[in-house]
Order: structure tokens, then C-alpha cells, then sequence
């Protein structure tokens, strides 16, 4: 029963949110601080509206009727949605009491469920979904396996250890495949080639659908759904549902491409009010199978009041994408869109419409970095200035600043899940100073250079760089650069920084190099 109403609260979040707070703040180079407030209003007054309201939750009513001696009841709530990225301490409180979070493998399958309920109201027979799809789709919106992740990582990128460059370079000619090389190794039973064939058929037409709903990650189950047949393999095994094997598998992408199918064409028909109503919960199973490939939810247990308002406190630490690689639609209109190329560029995805409004702010811990510019964007990497106008005319707030970027949206209708791209920059002083640097460094350098080379007269050669031109050029260009680069920062300043320093880096070894040359060749005239 109360697997059953999670999932409903889990469809009908702005029916019993009133309010969501999420305040971002950049920390250091790797990591942001999280910090979530979601203000529940009163069960009972939700629990009292009629079927057809907007804020009508089903089944509600009936779990609310037996409360303890206290007022309260135990329920299994949807608190948040996080991508499958590295996360680090995650406190969840629920009216001011910490929570018991359930574990990820059950989360997966109340999600599994949800892609149920969406399907039967898009008018979807989930006759054989049980049989077919629950395991699968449990699977896919678990957290990636960190094997599959290291096999890619080894197959796919290059490491900055010489002996691992084989790999890579047996993947492009064809010699190794990372996927097939972990199939190979994790699933329960040996895969022939003409079956990973058909596999890869079957999963490229669901890879078509979900990039058409959010941006590419090499990760996600969701578009690549044979990276989680043997966690689906190791699942059955563990609850006794059987042993997987070929024919199992096949079926089931099979029917996991039907569903896909299915839900796109009544997406695309809507002619009726039924149809239309149809296409719109079609339209939502297909943006949340994609979304739950990189995102998952956490579920927890816990004791609240049924009379009184209450709030949803969620802190975490989490990994930053400062260099976003999932689709050449992420860039901005600029040819070459340098400061993404070199990471500082920051990326969050964030929910949007899990309440009836939502209040986002972003900043930097640190005074000397700047929010240069925010943009928004949908869960396909399009600006949503782009995509539709109508989003940032009707936002109840919208304000940028140096310091702060803020959004604020009750529209109804509006996006769940957006993309807010953030350009990071150095303070213009700070900035300012360090091109300074590296002017008065590469000056330095041609000024010694120039002084050592001049004064050429018949057979005498009368050198125009004496000791003193030295001292004076060295000591002052030596002691800014030097300055400069053992500033001490913030590691979120050194990553932005890193470029520039490291060019007057270079620039600083030049000019100390050439004058210890012209000293060793005795171009430095030490007498006057």
C-alpha cells in the first residue's frame, strides 16, 4: 500500500508541494554545496479535494484515515531527484527529524512503477509489463555499474599513462569493444555475436527516442539499455525470479522497444480530448524513462503530521560538470566556444516543477570568481530563449547578476527538469592584473633580448645590455610574475586561472632562461 501511494505522490508532486527552495553554490573546483527545502502543505486539506482538481491526490485520503496517538502517519515519500553522479554527505530530514532513506534497488523498482502508470494512461496495454518490463526497466534506472564505467573509461579515453594507450587504439580499429568486452565478462551466461547484433539493432531504435527527449550520456541505461542487462541478470538471480539468459533478454529490449514505440505514436496523435489527454502522459513517459537514465529518486520512510504543513530539508555535496561532452547542441552559438573547451564552464541540472513553484539560486563561495553569464536550458541542451519565448516571459523572477542568478516559476506547464549552464570568470581585477602580468613578462622578455643585440659598429662590438639594464628589467618582471603565480586561491580560482597561468608560467621560464643564456655567451656587460 504504501509502495502503491508513493508512486501516486511521486505523479502528482505540485499537488502536495507548495514550495521548493534549491540554493547552489559553487565551492571548490570539484564539488557544490546543495542545499534543498521543499514546504509540504497539510495532508488533510490535500487529502480533501475531489477527484478532477489539480491538487487531488488518489488513495491519499485513505491512508490518512488511521493516525497514531500523535497525529501523524507513516508514509513513503518522494524527496528528491539526483543524477548519477558522485555524491557526498546527504542528510535528508523530514519536519526536523532525519530519515530512514530506502536503498537504490527498491527506489528502481518504484520508479519501474511509475513508467507503469504513466503508460496506462497513455492507453498502453501493460498486460505483460510484470513479466517483461519491471526487471528491465529496474535495471536501467539503477545506478551505472562502476565496472561498465571503468571499461569505458579505459576503452574510450585516453589515460595519461603510456602503457593504457593500447586500448583506445585497439578500439579504433576495431579490435576491442567496450561494451562487448563487458557483457562478455558480467552476464551469467556466454553471449554469441549474432545476438549482441540484434541487441544493438533493438537498442540503437531506443537510443533514437530518448535523444529526442534529453542530450547524450555515454552512462545512461536509458539510452544504452544492454549496460544494465546483467545488473537485471544479478537481480532476478538474487529474489529467485529465475536465471537469465538470451531468449529472456531479447524479449524484453523487445518489449521495452514496443513500449518506447507505443508511446511516441500516441505522443505525435492527438486529434480527440482523450487523444490529447493520452498524448500528454505519453509525451511524460517518454521525457521521464529518459530523465531516470541520469537521474535517480530517493524514497524515504518516516512519521509525519496529517494536519500540519511541514518541510523537506535536503543538504549534499555534489561532483560539478564543468566540461559538458554529451551533444554538440550544448555550445553556445559561437564557433569556438573556448571557455567550455578549457572548463569554465559549469553545468547543474535541476527540478523544476516539483512543486507548485520553485525557487533556484546559484553563486560562488569565492569573492573572486564571477558569474559571468546563465543560461537555461531544456533537457536537450537548447537555450529555452531558443526553444520558447514564452518561458522566460512568463517567469515570476529572473535576475542576474556578477554574484547571483535567480529564477523563480510557478507557471504551470513548465519544464520539470532544466539544464542551467554557468559561465565562470575571474573578478575583472584579478583578471586584469594577470594579463598585466603576462604584457609586462613578454615585454620583459623582448626588452632583454632587443637591449642585448643592438650596437653593432664595424669590428667593435659594443653590447647595449650592461648589468644594471638587467637588474632593472629582471627584478620588477620576476617579482609581478612570481606574485601572481603563488597567490594563494581557492581551488574553483585555480581552475579558472589555470590557462592564463600557465602561459605566464611559460613566459616567466622564457625571460629567466634568456638572460641566463646572454649571461653564460657574456652578452651582459658587467663594467660600465
Amino acid at each position: 500500500m504504501q509502495e502503491e501511494l508513493a508512486v501516486t505522490l511521486l505523479h502528482h508532486l505540485p499537488a502536495w508541494r507548495m514550495r521548493a527552495i534549491e540554493r547552489i553554490e559553487f565551492s571548490s573546483a570539484q564539488w557544490s554545496v546543495r542545499e534543498h527545502e521543499i514546504h509540504v502543505k497539510p495532508l488533510t486539506e490535500v487529502a480533501a479535494k475531489h477527484p478532477g482538481d489539480t491538487e487531488y491526490v488518489p488513495g491519499l485520503y485513505t491512508h490518512l484515515l488511521h493516525p497514531d496517538d500523535k497525529g501523524k502517519v507513516e508514509l513513503l515519500l518522494p524527496i528528491i531527484e539526483l543524477p548519477k553522479v558522485p555524491l557526498l554527505d546527504l542528510h535528508i530530514t523530514v519536519n526536523g527529524e532525519p530519515v530512514y532513506r530506502i536503498p537504490l534497488d527498491i527506489g528502481a523498482n518504484l520508479e519501474a512503477q511509475y513508467i507503469k502508470m504513466l503508460a496506462m494512461e497513455a492507453g498502453i496495454d501493460v498486460a505483460n509489463f510484470e513479466s517483461d518490463l519491471t526487471d528491465l526497466l529496474a535495471a536501467i534506472f539503477f545506478l551505472p555499474t562502476s565496472e561498465y564505467a571503468a571499461t569505458w573509461k579505459k576503452y574510450c579515453q585516453v589515460s595519461i599513462d603510456p602503457r593504457q594507450w593500447i586500448y583506445p587504439f585497439l578500439r579504433s580499429i576495431g579490435k576491442r569493444d567496450p561494451l562487448q568486452k563487458y557483457l562478455t565478462e558480467f552476464l551469467p551466461f556466454e553471449l554469441k555475436g549474432h545476438i549482441l547484433d540484434e541487441w544493438r539493432d533493438t537498442a540503437s531504435h531506443i537510443k533514437e527516442y530518448v535523444l529526442q527527449e534529453t542530450m547524450e550520456d555515454h552512462l545512461s541505461g536509458a539510452a544504452y539499455p544492454l549496460i544494465a542487462l546483467p545488473q537485471m541478470a544479478r537481480e532476478m538471480a538474487r529474489l529467485g525470479r529465475g536465471d537469465a539468459d538470451e531468449e529472456l533478454c531479447s524479449q524484453r529490449l523487445k518489449s521495452l522497444y514496443l513500449l518506447l514505440h507505443d508511446a511516441h505514436a500516441r505522443k505525435c496523435h492527438a486529434s480527440t480530448d482523450e487523444s490529447k489527454n493520452r498524448a500528454r502522459a505519453a509525451s511524460a513517459l517518454l521525457s521521464t524513462y529518459a530523465a531516470f537514465g541520469s537521474q535517480w529518486t530517493a524514497f524515504a520512510r518516516c512519521k509525519i503530521p496529517t494536519a500540519e504543513p511541514f518541510i523537506i530539508t535536503v543538504k549534499e555535496t555534489r561532483s560539478i560538470y564543468f566540461q559538458h561532452k554529451w551533444n554538440r547542441e550544448y555550445r553556445n552559438s559561437r564557433k569556438f566556444p573556448t571557455a567550455e573547451h578549457i572548463g569554465r564552464t559549469a553545468w547543474t541540472m535541476v527540478a523544476f516543477a516539483d512543486a507548485e513553484t520553485n525557487h533556484l539560486s546559484i553563486k560562488a563561495a569565492d569573492t573572486s570568481v564571477r558569474l559571468h553569464d546563465c543560461v537555461a536550458l531544456d533537457q536537450k541542451g537548447v537555450p529555452l530563449e531558443k526553444s520558447a519565448r514564452k518561458d522566460t516571459e512568463e517567469l515570476d523572477e529572473h535576475a542576474k547578476t556578477f554574484e547571483l542568478y535567480l529564477r523563480h516559476d510557478s507557471t504551470a506547464g513548465r519544464r520539470k527538469r532544466i539544464w542551467i549552464k554557468c559561465h565562470l570568470r575571474l573578478n575583472r581585477i584579478l583578471s586584469l592584473f594577470i594579463y598585466l602580468a603576462m604584457t609586462v613578462t613578454g615585454v620583459g622578455t623582448y626588452l632583454l633580448i632587443r637591449r642585448a643585440i643592438e650596437g653593432k659598429v664595424g669590428e667593435d662590438q659594443i653590447h647595449g645590455l650592461t648589468a644594471k639594464d638587467a637588474t632593472v628589467i629582471l627584478i620588477p618582471v620576476a617579482f609581478v610574475t612570481a606574485f601572481v603565480l603563488a597567490k594563494e586561491n581557492t581551488t574553483l580560482v585555480m581552475r579558472l586561472r589555470k590557462f592564463r597561468q600557465s602561459i605566464l608560467l611559460i613566459e616567466l621560464f622564457v625571460l629567466l632562461g634568456t638572460a641566463f643564456a646572454l649571461y653564460i655567451h657574456h652578452a651582459v656587460r658587467t663594467t660600465p
